[in-house]
């Protein structure tokens, strides 16, 4: 795996919108404060681009992405938010140019489809964590430990980094022990729809991370039911840790009848030999962890912590 180098002082960012389409006030938020926190800004030329609920016809994200990609001057490419859209053009990136030119690329929820395609095909790390036009758009400001775990992740060298849950969100250990692998996943229903692609990443003897928003307990049951069923929890190809993120409006919209989520993992993962946590920090919510997807990392399950090696 490539893991570019760390950002430094006065770097240039570049914003793109290879999703859905951001809304301008949040957009503006967003790049001031990349702005007053002392870095340059370079904007896409589709960063503002809107059709439907996506940001362009594809042929336009395609082209920011490969701009952002190619120009030297550009040291980080930040998504300024996630949505829609980024599996219609997967097949039509250029691999070899991106992989020619690595570089931090900071996104999550539907980015998670292009962040796994780039590992693929470029080898390239990728961050898992703040957009611009969401967290770092919060009115209130960004929150202090979603700030912190993603600027010391971008900035620091990788190897000795702990990443854990902040006190005021316990992490909860269904399976202790440690496991060692890179880490795959990331917003589960992208991950999960990867299946039987060319984009979807190699899980045997890695650390999976999963996370959801909007999907009820129903979708969450099923998709980590084909996980079970295509042997990513038992037999040979198993992986060695699995973290389970936030799942906004999940279980707050269940019913009476519905599974818990220590009984889904009860149920359909069961016993195993690795490690496995609950309530991770990572997600949709704006208190959460960055984490950099294809990076070797060791899970513990006893102390809920991820290091980064």
């Amino acid at each position: 795996m490539i893991i570019p180098d760390p950002i430094q002082p006065g770097a240039t960012i570049a914003v793109i919108s290879p999703a859905s389409a951001p809304k301008p006030e949040k957009l503006k938020r967003g790049i001031a404060y990349l702005k007053a926190k002392g870095f340059k800004v370079k904007e896409g030329p589709n960063l503002w681009g809107k059709h439907k609920y996506l940001s362009g016809h594809g042929p336009e994200q395609l082209a920011d992405l490969h701009w952002a990609f190619a120009d030297d001057e550009v040291d980080m490419i930040m998504c300024s938010r996630g949505g829609y859209g980024t599996p219609r053009y997967l097949d039509d990136l250029d691999y070899e140019l991106i992989a020619n030119h690595p570089k931090f690329f900071a996104g999550y929820s539907d980015i998670t489809a292009l962040q796994c395609a780039l590992g693929i095909e470029t080898g390239l790390v990728t961050i898992s964590g703040v957009m611009a036009a969401v967290e770092m758009a919060a009115e209130g400001g960004i929150d202090p430990y979603t700030e912190a775990c993603f600027w010391d992740l971008v900035s620091k060298p990788f190897t000795g980094q702990v990443l854990q849950n902040p006190a005021d969100i316990p992490f909860k250990t269904f399976s202790e022990g440690t496991g060692t692998g890179p880490l795959v996943g990331g917003c589960l229903s992208l991950f999960n729809n990867l299946m039987g692609t060319p984009y979807f990443p190699d899980v045997a003897g890695g650390i999976m991370v999963l996370e959801d928003i909007g999907e009820n307990v129903q979708h969450v049951d099923r998709m980590l039911s084909q996980f079970k069923m295509a042997g990513f929890f038992h037999g040979e190809d198993r992986i060695k840790g699995l973290m389970l993120g936030q799942f906004i409006d999940t279980w707050e919209n269940a019913d009476e009848d519905d599974f818990s989520l220590t009984e889904l993992v009860t149920d359909i993962i069961g016993d195993v030999d690795f490690p496995i946590i609950t309530n991770v920090a990572y997600g949709h919510n704006m208190r959460k962890m960055s984490l950099p997807l294809g990076a070797t990392v060791k899970l513990d399950g006893a102390t809920g912590s991820l290091t980064l090696l």
